[in-house]
């Protein structure tokens, strides 16, 4: 199989559809063998049952019925995936799936390729609210202060691996949140993996479930928790 998508949802039943609409037709039209994973965390809603209905035989869904956080629904998802390259996106598609092509076409010489919104070409289609903005700029600070220096946005929920790396990289997440980006590509760069970012688009919904204080606190104190975790030696990072 050549490319899993891997898609964490908690309560999306409104908005799910219209995404797997789109991935679904822009990996027909490239003709490739591919697999939609739906992880579902936890939903309240009928997340579940919407995407076992869509009706295609490429779409799957995992329906986990108590809510873990997204960086859990998305190690449920790599774990399942057949494909030679995963890709992880977000519910809402907030990066258009046709940027697939601006972060595979490195993949020949990089292991891990994630998108980023904070570069030079980036664009971002409709801002987020003044102090989400503040709070993602100042955490991301802290992140290349504390972790990973050089990495202008680990948060971008667009992020593609080849199979081998993901699978070693994902074995060894602890933090089941919102910050387990940061961890994962803290990981692959301490496990000798390329990381390649690219500009990507991305769209703010205004439906977001984030809320920025508490979602902030979360991040601050998983961020701790992956210092404290380096500092121990908990990762097994010995190079691939």
């Amino acid at each position: 199989m050549d490319v899993s998508i891997v898609i964490p949802a908690y309560n999306e039943e409104k908005r799910i559809v219209k995404t797997l609409k789109k991935v679904v037709s822009f990996f027909d039209e490239k003709k490739l063998d591919y697999e939609v994973i739906v992880v579902s965390d936890g939903s309240r809603d009928k997340t579940c049952e919407v995407v076992e209905d869509f009706g295609s035989e490429r779409v799957k869904v995992i329906c986990v019925h108590q809510n873990h956080g997204k960086g859990f629904g998305v190690n449920r998802g790599v774990a399942n995936a057949k494909g030679e390259k995963i890709l992880f996106i977000d519910a809402d598609n907030s990066t258009p799936i046709q940027q697939f092509c601006d972060l595979d076409q490195y993949t020949g010489e990089f292991e891990v390729v994630i998108g980023s919104r904070y570069l030079p070409d980036s664009k971002i289609k409709l801002k987020q609210p003044l102090v989400r903005i503040i709070g993602s700029r100042t955490g991301n600070l802290l992140i290349q202060a504390m972790i990973l220096p050089g990495f202008s946005d680990t948060q971008c929920g667009f992020k593609l691996f080849t199979k081998d790396a993901a699978k070693r990289i994902f074995q060894r997440q602890t933090i089941w949140r919102w910050g387990f980006d940061m961890e994962i590509l803290y990981i692959a760069r301490k496990l000798g993996y390329k990381i390649k970012q690219v500009p990507v688009s991305w769209f703010n919904d205004e439906r977001s479930k984030v809320q920025s204080f508490k979602t902030f606190l979360t991040t601050f104190s998983e961020l701790i928790k992956i210092k404290v975790n380096v500092i121990s030696g908990v990762y097994n990072l010995k190079g691939k």
